[in-house]
């Protein structure tokens, strides 16, 4: 039976990130995964790394700087796979122009004359341009990250924890990291409320040129190194759908029969921003992404809610209990919730919970579980 330090359930951004990290640092890492490699909110991500624009605030912060550290990244690890030609950012309903033009970040405005002596598909729209930008490919970043990790095509039911290790058919590992997005927890985590975002993006022939990706309420891509444009787009956030994920995205309810209104949405929200001629659908992805309602992703030890509360009830009353004090599941923690902006936040939370895992380095209250843990506990 073959024994692993770190078995990763989930092989998607996350999963993906964190099996590198650990694996890069001398560990023997297995990824598991029913859907395979990037199959799931993954396989359905447009993979756009873009800025968050606005005044700064602890959120876009975080995001920005998550970008920083991203793009950097990716350009040292493959890059090849990654096309950095910046983002136009067009005003929509949820950063109107005044929140652009209140930016903390470096932006240059172009006008409608000035995008269309760029190129004479674009329509008559202004926005705020931003270099550091990009678009990468999902599927070949995955799965290079894990190249020199063993990979399985299975489908996980529950968490069997012996002697020191957790025991599976084949292998066991010293220490799990639950990656696994909208999928219901192994484990008991109330205090993680995971709702889906749900994302659907084609890829596209086009004989147009677009120059950079441009975001409204849809994204559209640079042409990517097959040729392609992709066009993807958020359709429903967790505030409006209620659902959990209990199958494949190609059996979703969300999804069934509504494959062609999508693609025809998509295609006329990218035609009121730019011209794309001689236009043919070669193929379209659909998935969950995974959130909580603070849009912070959720890194750590995963915390035992009930036993917690069981050794220290005083907590529903306020009382503070130090995170070292609680109950935890052994050897495990999670990396969850990173939501439509897996491939920008990925690389830079597997750093901070590789850090943390490997030398004890402390993380960023806003991320980790005991926050949530504590929060929900008080409502208990």
């Amino acid at each position: 039976m073959k024994i692993y330090d770190f078995l990763i359930i989930g092989a998607g951004s996350a999963g993906c990130n964190i099996a590198h990290y650990l694996q890069k640092n001398g560990k023997k890492v297995a990824v598991i995964d029913k859907e395979g490699i990037a199959g799931g909110g993954s396989k359905a991500a447009g993979a756009f790394l873009s800025p968050l624009p606005g005044k700064e605030n602890p959120y876009n912060g975080f995001v920005n700087s998550a970008l920083a550290y991203s793009l950097e990244f990716y350009e040292k690890f493959a890059p090849l796979a990654l096309n950095k030609r910046g983002v136009l950012r067009v005003a929509n309903n949820n950063f109107d122009d005044e929140k652009l033009q209140s930016n903390s970040i470096k932006s240059k405005y172009l006008n409608t004359k000035e995008l269309q002596e760029i190129s004479q598909n674009f329509t008559k729209i202004e926005g705020y341009f931003y270099e550091n930008a990009a678009i990468l490919n999902p599927h070949e970043i995955c799965e290079k990250l894990i190249e020199k990790c063993d990979f399985y095509k299975e489908d996980i039911k529950e968490l069997i924890f012996e002697e020191g290790f957790y025991i599976f058919e084949n292998f066991k590992a010293k220490t799990v990291i639950l990656a696994q997005g909208v999928i219901k927890p192994l484990v008991k985590t109330p205090y993680i409320e995971i709702s889906p975002i749900f994302g659907v993006k084609i890829d596209v022939k086009t004989t147009t040129k677009v120059p950079f990706n441009i975001h409204k309420s849809i994204s559209i891509s640079t042409n990517k190194n097959d040729g392609t444009v992709a066009i993807g787009a958020t359709k429903e956030r967790h505030d409006t759908a209620k659902m959990e994920c209990i199958t494949s995205c190609d059996k979703c309810a969300f999804y069934i029969n509504s494959e062609q209104g999508q693609i025809e949405t998509l295609l006329r929200e990218a035609d009121e921003l730019i011209k794309l001629e001689d236009l043919e659908v070669v193929k379209i992805y659909r998935g969950a992404r995974a959130t909580i309602k603070s849009y912070f992703p959720v890194i750590g030890k995963v915390v035992n809610f009930d036993e917690s509360l069981k050794k220290y009830p005083s907590i529903k009353n306020g009382t503070k209990i130090p995170p070292n004090l609680l109950e935890y599941y052994p050897n495990l923690y999670i990396i969850n919730a990173l939501g439509s902006r897996g491939f920008v936040l990925a690389p830079y939370l597997a750093k901070i919970l590789g850090e943390n895992i490997l030398s004890d380095t402390p993380m960023p209250k806003e991320l980790s579980s005991e926050k949530l843990f504590y929060k929900t506990a008080r409502k208990s």
